[in-house]
């Protein structure tokens, strides 16, 4: 299975390797001294960019890899992008289509470059689980990869896909409610605004909104709180998240949403603006970006990426800086 398809600046492709009779190339490379390499089909097969997954089984007994299966993620793209943002999510489906031992993360990585995952899994673990995961001896890995290009002047392409209609659910109806703030409850003083609000919503979705009203605090019994060192807009995206877990126009904000999402204690909100820092790293804003991070301790695999963005446009970064 292969799909590939655009949504703005993003190229998302997935791509399913069903490999057969795979206890039988395990025995085979049990004869090999060194690793025994299988290499899939590029993919996508229509995209402007191209990769193709490698899988090595280890059997050298002076190595530290022996007994594990090591895969790898290879860019074998030849067009004129140097340089590619991608996220991925490498995974076993098992006889049910579930994914099993799942690794993701966020790299920067080269034209015709190598990412290594040299023990994505244990042999032993993989026969042990034979039934699940190798159904009619066949192993199937799937990998999901979300490229981030650089906005252009030019349309990307998108293919509009129908949606199946679906019964009414209670997203809208908190979409409704952010949008009406009908029945509020409490008032958020932000700068000169004045924003209406739920209690029941703050408190829910936010530890320190929920430390706030439960405690008998002046700001309770007056049902009004001043929200010191936030901007009203940027106050209004914050609850857009809580009431509806998206926020319009991301990108625009995520800088200064993202502190906001960890002072509030909100890890989701925090992880899609540590998505859009990433996505949107630049050599200008890259030394900021890392700042910002490493003052909110940030997951390390965002850290990590921007740190590999800088190292990689290292000579260009010297040059802004100056």
């Amino acid at each position: 299975m292969e799909r590939c398809y655009f949504m703005g600046n993003n190229q998302k492709t997935i791509f399913e390797w069903k490999i057969g009779d795979f206890p039988l190339l395990m025995k085979y490379s049990m004869y090999k001294e060194d690793a025994h390499t299988i290499t899939s089909p590029d993919f996508p097969t229509d995209g402007k960019s191209k990769w193709e997954l490698q899988l090595k089984l280890n059997n050298n007994k002076e190595s530290a890899l022996k007994e594990w299966i090591s895969i790898s993620l290879n860019s074998r793209s030849t067009g004129d992008t140097h340089l590619f943002k991608i996220k991925y999510s490498l995974s076993i489906l098992d006889d049910k289509k579930e994914k099993k031992f799942k690794q993701k993360s966020f790299q920067v990585i080269r034209k015709m470059d190598t990412l290594n995952i040299l023990k994505f899994l244990e042999v032993k673990q993989l026969f042990e689980m034979k039934d699940k995961l190798l159904p009619d001896n066949e192993l199937t890995i799937c990998i999901k990869i979300t490229e981030f290009t650089e906005p252009t002047h030019v349309d990307s392409p998108i293919i509009k896909i129908p949606l199946k209609t679906s019964d009414h659910k209670i997203v809208h109806d908190l979409k409704d409610l952010f949008d009406s703030r009908a029945g509020s409850d409490v008032v958020l003083v932000v700068g000169d605004k004045k924003i209406p609000a739920h209690k029941t919503l703050l408190m829910s979705r936010s530890p320190v909104f929920s430390a706030m009203f439960t405690h008998q605090l002046k700001e309770n019994k007056e049902n009004e709180v001043t929200i010191p060192d936030m901007d009203p807009d940027v106050c209004e995206k914050l609850l857009e998240f809580i009431y509806t877990d998206n926020v319009t126009k991301l990108d625009g904000v995520s800088e200064r949403l993202y502190e906001v999402a960890d002072k509030y204690q909100i890890p989701t909100l925090k992880e899609s603006c540590e998505e859009s820092l990433c996505k949107n790293v630049n050599v200008e804003n890259a030394v900021q970006y890392l700042v910002l991070l490493d003052r909110h301790h940030t997951d390390e695999r965002f850290f990590k990426y921007i740190v590999d963005f800088m190292a990689i446009n290292s000579k260009k970064i010297s040059k802004t800086s100056k």
